[in-house]
């Protein structure tokens, strides 16, 4: 029997979680009592699988039922043993667990020992003075139980944080419906909430977007995406909204107080956490891109251009504890054409196990689907890469939050 993980937070001392709702009232003997009583016992509850010795309230013993019919039945046993006392078939050192004890306590020494204490039951005790006896096979389904309860509770918190999560980037999304004519976003998380994040603001020359891949996914990384928020924020009051490079070093900074991860030799917490993003700025009046890339793949193709072309960026994450607090991340800039593409995805995509041979989906791969794809509008773009993708995918576990935004000039 393995002790389910999920029994570590059952700590209450109250009866819902202890021992003491495990507890049966059923018929005991005392060491006085001869095999013949206990026959009897035996003999009218069908059901009593282990019958407590008891002596002056204190636990003596127990007498396995399949155990002493066994012996009862051998030839001439009943003759010899009919009127000698009970303890002749008892188990002497019977488990004993005192009924204030938690369930999770009450697993792990179950566990300890064995079998024994599974078919036959234990005794328990209320500060030493016998009360009655738990059955392995309710502490099975007691905890069976507390695992589906649990697991619904977070499921059901899961549910309701991605509700949060939904609002929290559902501003952006409504700006990029009324700002951009035509584009993609496809947002994944991989455990209902994640770690992937995404933010689009407008500024007195066109507009600005950030992608980013927080550490983790699942609550941890939903956790990152509030911290993000916040820090990008700030940076807009802090830094020009048109310097991606300076939005991305104020994130750091705001990332790197929040955490207490200001350096090694200053360092706060145990935290080593923060994200991969990439901060561009569109100017619509100059027809500029700028922007600023921390570990992010970004991709640019020009109007019926054969190649695709990958962004520049750095290799150094933001808000880690091996990120300086004024690391300059490098502005890059092109102009743009009517016509012109632009695609950035998380490692999620690129990182994707599957295919024959189970390898990453892959850089190049990537940028061969988008000049495949290039004619089509952004959404049945986005359609067509995410069918590939998932095909690429096929019966692999899905390995992080996926992400991917998109847009034409």
């Amino acid at each position: 029997m393995q002790l389910p993980d999920s029994l570590a937070g059952i700590t209450s001392p109250s009866s819902r979680y202890s021992a003491r709702s495990l507890c049966i009232n059923v018929p005991f003997v005392t060491p006085a009592a001869d095999n013949l009583a206990v026959m009897t016992l035996f003999t009218d509850h069908k059901d009593l699988i282990g019958l407590p010795v008891v002596e002056d309230d204190r636990p003596f013993g127990m007498i396995n039922r399949h155990i002493f019919l066994s012996q009862m039945a051998r030839p001439f046993f009943r003759e010899l043993y009919d009127r000698k006392s009970c303890i002749a078939f008892m188990d002497k050192y019977p488990l004993v667990i005192e009924a204030d004890s938690s369930l999770e306590s009450v697993a792990q020494q179950v566990v300890a020992t064995g079998d024994k204490s599974v078919t036959d039951g234990f005794i328990l005790t209320d500060a030493g003075r016998y009360i009655g006896i738990g059955l392995g096979i309710d502490l099975i389904r007691t905890v069976s139980d507390l695992q589906t309860q649990q697991h619904q509770q977070i499921l059901q918190s899961i549910d309701y944080a991605r509700v949060i999560q939904d609002a929290m980037l559902d501003r952006s999304h409504q700006l990029m419906a009324r700002d951009l004519h035509d584009w993609c976003l496809n947002w994944q998380p991989r455990d209902g909430v994640g770690g992937d994040y995404y933010a689009f603001h407008r500024h007195a020359h066109g507009w600005l977007a950030l992608i980013a891949d927080c550490t983790g996914h699942g609550i941890p990384g939903a956790f990152m995406t509030v911290i993000l928020q916040s820090a990008l924020e700030n940076a807009l009051k802090l830094a020009d909204v048109q310097a991606p490079a300076a939005i991305l070093q104020a994130i750091n900074q705001q990332i790197k107080q929040t955490l207490g991860q200001l350096n090694a030799s200053q360092q706060t917490s145990l935290s080593n956490d923060g994200c991969d993003a990439i901060v561009l700025s569109v100017d619509s009046e100059q027809h500029q891109l700028r922007w600023a890339s921390a570990r992010v793949q970004a991709f640019m193709l020009a109007r019926h251009s054969a190649e695709t072309m990958a962004l520049a960026g750095d290799r150094v994450g933001v808000g880690y504890t091996d990120t300086p607090e004024d690391y300059q991340w490098h502005e890059h800039q092109l102009p743009l054409s009517q016509g012109d593409m632009l695609f950035i995805l998380t490692d999620g995509v690129t990182d994707q196990p599957g295919g024959e041979r189970n390898i990453m989906f892959g850089k190049k791969r990537i940028q061969a689907l988008l000049t495949r794809y290039q004619d089509l509008p952004m959404p049945a773009l986005s359609e067509a890469f995410r069918q590939d993708y998932l095909n690429w995918q096929g019966n692999q576990a899905r390995r992080d939050d996926v992400t991917w935004f998109g847009f034409r000039y």
